[in-house]
């Protein structure tokens, strides 16, 4: 038999209406839907009892009250309370799931390696002093033999509700310099004036912006203070001096002189204080040094703690620290994009909301305070504990310090604890230490308001003269810096960088247009960014809000290893 090229067509079609009336093509875009629906990869909603848990946030000193809208165990919100939270805060129950974050290490190995070389001299990096676990350091130090290392002291704190007048030179004050709840409380009661180069948030929302020429901070600053002295007369430090009381804020020099000739030493610039903790620490600490002060070549072993890091240390201040001969640095990281870049070992660390921790007192925070971190994720197994790593190399067993601490504070019996659950204040003396502790770790605050050290007044003393920033034809560009973030933040987050340009990225510069088209470089261009410390590759913005002859930089580690606010730089491209 013979088939034709109509029987074929007539079988094919034949076939086709045939298979519509059967189970079979239905059935397989079902199980196609629900493979689809079903793979690894794909994200399962949690289920289970909605109720609300309270923390406070550890990003960074501001400590923020948290609120946590959780489904089961899962958070899936976070709000603030009593104020609101920025956006890294608001997006951080993101963070344990974050690509980039370092989950595996060699922890036995580093730890055996440090117990082999300790004698030799060792020093534990805190770039987040203040808090319990650096009480920890600082015992396991003294019983080393080693160093305490902090960037530098914080010797004041500012009461924000007490000025009238606050000028910012460079400051974010309104872009996360302190705590927020507290800068926006006592912000309709000041008037702000912002001088600086750039035309930042914080300016947009001051009442004045004196634009400066890019790296004269301090020769601004240097007139405000003749003028106070009796030299040449200026309308903004009479304006500072007669609509008292008036404060200045920022990284100048002169600015505590100023403070102090402006009536602000000991009322708006006031001691920072901590809250009380054990004789028995106070006793066997190792005095805090700076690490400025540390001999160069003298440190064999370096560990740094860069969980909640509040601020960072250019490599090259660190490196001339080391010794010449095999130094060995270990970093507590929760990525490989900080200290990790130069250590033998990098030990991955519990993030937040994942990490048990307390804050250490903000810049704007003039009362002892206590808050603890409370966990809202459990941390996955096989992450480094720092201060269990650095007590068991000093031979301490492991102890609850945050308990310890909570009850040195409740047999104080001073102060009240704030519960945010309900907003209710609670005298400490009429708290059991085990209600005290529940308390503290559901999600509250311990406060001892009216407590206030005696501040002395600051010492009179000259000052260098303002130098001019240096001229320099292969390095056209001065540095300007954007507010730091975060060394870890949600991948939404980069909506602000990529797509609204809110923020310049962590890895990114900006340019004005003029110096842009000088260089040959267009937006989005890839660049390196160069100064007298070293280069690093860069992403440019093209943006005419940059003066010219200046370049705003990021807050990545590379960046800031080779270029700090003030110096000379030029953008090549790459």
């Amino acid at each position: 038999m013979k088939n034709s090229r109509r029987d074929i067509f007539k079988f094919a079609g034949g076939a086709v209406a045939g298979a519509l009336f059967t189970p079979a093509p239905w059935r397989l875009i079902t199980d196609a839907a629900l493979w689809s629906e079903n793979w690894p990869g794909i994200p399962r909603p949690a289920r289970g009892e909605i109720r609300a848990r309270f923390t406070n946030c550890a990003l960074c000193p501001a400590g923020c009250a948290v609120r946590a809208r959780c489904v089961g165990e899962q958070p899936v919100s976070l709000a603030g309370v009593r104020g609101g939270l920025c956006p890294f805060g608001l997006t951080a129950h993101h963070l344990p799931y974050h690509p980039a974050r370092l989950k595996q290490g060699p922890i036995e190995e580093a730890s055996a390696a440090v117990a082999k070389r300790a004698a030799d001299g060792i020093a534990v990096l805190d770039l987040n002093p203040g808090r319990t676990v650096s009480w920890t350091y600082r015992r396991a130090m003294a019983l080393l033999k080693g160093r305490y290392l902090a960037p530098e002291s914080q010797a004041v704190a500012y009461d924000l509700s007490a000025a009238k007048t606050v000028l910012s030179i460079g400051a974010p004050l309104l872009d996360g310099w302190g705590t927020p709840a507290n800068v926006i409380a006592a912000r309709r009661n000041f008037r702000l004036i912002q001088a600086e180069a750039v035309e930042s948030r914080t300016a947009v929302l001051a009442d004045e912006w004196i634009p400066l020429a890019p790296g004269t901070e301090r020769a601004f600053a240097q007139q405000i203070l003749g003028a106070l002295q009796g030299g040449r007369p200026s309308v903004l430090a009479s304006e500072l001096a007669g609509n008292g009381p008036s404060l200045v804020i920022g990284d100048a020099p002169e600015i505590p002189e100023i403070n102090r000739l402006l009536g602000a030493w000991g009322k708006i610039v006031v001691a920072p204080q901590e809250a009380p903790v054990p004789d028995s620490w106070t006793r066997s600490a190792a005095a805090i040094t700076l690490l400025a002060d540390v001999p160069d070549h003298s440190i064999h072993v370096l560990l740094i703690d860069e969980s909640a890091a509040a601020s960072y240390i250019p490599w090259h201040r660190i490196q001339p620290k080391l010794a010449n001969e095999n130094p060995l640095v270990v970093t507590f990281a929760a990525t490989r994009g900080g200290y990790a870049r130069h250590a033998k070992y990098a030990l991955p660390i519990a993030v937040y909301p994942e990490l048990t921790d307390d804050i250490a007192p903000a810049v704007d925070s003039i009362h002892p305070t206590f808050r603890i971190s409370v966990p809202l994720v459990t941390p996955p197994a096989g992450l480094a504990n720092p201060a269990e790593f650095v007590g068991a190399l000093a031979g301490a067993t492991a102890s609850n310090a945050l308990r310890e601490r909570a009850d040195e504070i409740h047999k104080a019996g001073l102060g009240t604890v704030l519960t945010y659950a309900d907003a209710k204040e609670t005298p400490v003396k009429e708290l059991t230490p085990d209600a005290f502790w529940k308390a503290l770790t559901e999600g509250g605050e311990w406060t001892q308001k009216g407590a206030r050290r005696i501040l002395s007044q600051a010492p009179g003393k000259s000052i260098d003269p303002a130098v001019r920033p240096e001229t320099a034809i292969d390095l056209p560009l001065i540095a300007i810096r954007e507010p730091g973030n975060p060394a870890l933040v949600s991948p939404l987050m980069t909506k602000l960088y990529q797509e609204s340009n809110l923020r310049l990225a962590p890895n990114r510069v900006a340019l004005h247009p003029d110096d842009a088209r000088a260089a040959n470089l267009t937006n989005g261009a890839r660049a390196i960014l160069q100064t007298r410390a070293g280069k690093c590759s860069v992403e440019v913005t093209v943006d005419p809000a940059v003066p010219p002859g200046a370049v705003l930089v990021g807050s990545s580690p590379g960046i800031q290893d080779v270029c700090a606010p003030g110096v000379r730089a030029k953008v090549v491209s790459a």
